[in-house]
């Protein structure tokens, strides 16, 4: 398979094709060459951007280096919490850069992962150090250079899986926990297996995950199937609240601030995949009002309409099937301008 390498020259990227062992290879000899890396992945951070700076963080750990996990998020995805050193990832606070170091040794280098850009990174950004000193690996749409030495593969199914090229290449053995980081951010990021993005690559890596010491029922069972009580009367509020546009292809989940009371918003982020699961559907759209007026929204398709272009329009991202954006307004005004942009698609 033939991926995409993005040098910076002079701030232009120069693209070369190369296979995946020449990509690692580069990737590790840069993590080899340094140390003390700040580790970080894009604000609301999910089940692969977590698994995957976790797995890159135990990675260093296992060559000797040092790294410090970080993210914009004041509050992380307790569901994730069994995932080993989770309870390490530092909350960005305004409180000097610092502030940041690792046994007293500052920033000097950084990987960024499933993160397209500086927006996406939130606060964090202010903390990076030159380009020349950061690497980039996602599987997003890339909006912003972050770094001179930047992979983007929008055909891998998660950034976790790319991580593991990295990881097999670096030929140290994978325990259970590394496995784990791995496993979780693929079947985060496929659905168990089962979205579009889905690859023979992540069954051959779930596989070696696997023999590696990875319970697969007791990741899938607890990032899916382990609900509160309260989450899984919101979910039921939100699938209460469906309606259709367009003639049913567009469906429309929608929960206001007082819905969302004693809910985890990581458990009920499912209703996004329900709003795309009514037959003849073509998008779904998953809308809860986060403050008074705002609205953050996940948007998913199973047709040819490109949901990244549409969450583009409000300053959002994501894939083709898969994006988010947020929006001021009423619940009408914003299903009006998100309908209306869908329609151009339509």
């Amino acid at each position: 398979m033939m991926l995409i390498f993005a040098l910076f020259f002079g701030g232009y990227p120069v693209y070369m094709e190369t296979n995946q062992q020449d990509f690692a290879q580069k990737i590790l000899q840069f993590i080899l060459k340094n140390d003390n890396y700040l580790l970080s992945a894009h604000i609301n951070a999910d089940g692969d951007a977590i698994a995957s700076m976790i797995a890159v963080h135990l990675l260093l750990k296992k060559l000797g280096k040092h790294s410090m996990m970080v993210l914009h998020d004041q509050k992380k995805d307790g569901r994730l919490d069994y995932l080993k050193d989770f309870d390490k990832i530092v909350h960005f606070a305004n409180d000097g850069i610092s502030n940041y170091t690792m046994d007293g040794n500052p920033v000097c280098n950084a990987i960024v992962l499933d993160v397209p850009g500086y927006d996406r990174l939130g606060d964090v950004q202010k903390i990076l150090p030159a380009k020349n000193h950061v690497i980039k690996i996602d599987h997003h749409p890339s909006e912003d250079q972050m770094g001179d030495l930047e992979w983007i593969d929008e055909h891998s199914s998660s950034t976790a899986a790319m991580v593991y090229e990295i990881v097999e290449r670096s030929e140290i053995p994978v325990d259970r926990f590394l496995a784990e980081a791995i496993f979780t951010g693929i079947v985060y990021d496929t659905g168990r297996f089962s979205f579009s993005n889905t690859r023979a690559r992540d069954f051959d890596i779930g596989a070696k995950m696997v023999e590696a010491g990875v319970e697969p029922s007791k990741i899938t069972n607890r990032i899916f199937f382990e609900n509160s009580f309260s989450s899984l009367k919101t979910i039921g509020k939100g699938l209460a609240s469906l309606e259709e546009y367009l003639n049913g292809q567009v469906n429309v989940i929608y929960l206001n601030l007082n819905d969302f009371k004693g809910a985890n918003q990581g458990e009920v982020e499912e209703l996004a995949n329900y709003s795309v699961a009514v037959r003849n559907g073509k998008v779904g759209l998953f809308i809860r009002e986060v403050k008074k007026n705002y609205h953050k929204v996940s948007l998913r398709s199973k047709s040819d309409v490109d949901v990244n272009q549409v969450a583009k329009a409000f300053d959002g991202g994501g894939h083709a099937r898969a994006a988010g954006c947020r929006i001021s307004g009423s619940k009408g005004e914003v299903i009006h301008l998100l309908i209306r942009e869908i329609s151009k698609q339509l």
